[in-house]
């Protein structure tokens, strides 16, 4: 036990121990710093701009949009066997080949975002 306090007189162990104790008191005054600057960005809600967002998700939830591109794709889908529109099914098919994959990535993210996350918030609902 004496060696011990012995070792706590030893400079090294005195440099290692304010070393150790002010790293800790800087994370300490550091995490009471950002705690307060949360709390404060909390409190600075923008309102207006929040209550735009709320109006937009609630013009979402009664748009129609989801239906009418349904109703677009179904009605592509049965010209493809109605005979006299099946030549031009078949040459819209041609000139579509000759698109730019951009073309898809973007028909790709309008129907993934609409029949994708709506109808999955549609369904969760039910």
């Amino acid at each position: 036990m004496i060696q011990l306090l012995g070792l706590l007189k030893n400079p090294f162990v005195k440099i290692i121990a304010d070393k150790t104790i002010g790293a800790i008191t800087h994370k300490l005054e550091k995490d009471k710093i950002i705690k307060a600057k949360e709390i404060e960005a909390a409190t600075k809600l923008d309102v207006a701009k929040v209550g735009v967002q709320l109006e937009q998700v609630k013009q979402q939830e009664n748009s129609l949009k989801d239906e009418w591109l349904c109703l677009f794709f179904t009605i592509l889908m049965g010209l493809h066997f109605w005979p006299p529109a099946q030549d031009a099914m078949e040459r819209g098919w041609d000139i579509l080949q000759k698109a730019d994959p951009m073309f898809w990535y973007i028909i790709l993210t309008i129907v993934g975002a609409s029949f994708g996350v709506t109808t999955m918030k549609k369904l969760k609902k039910k």
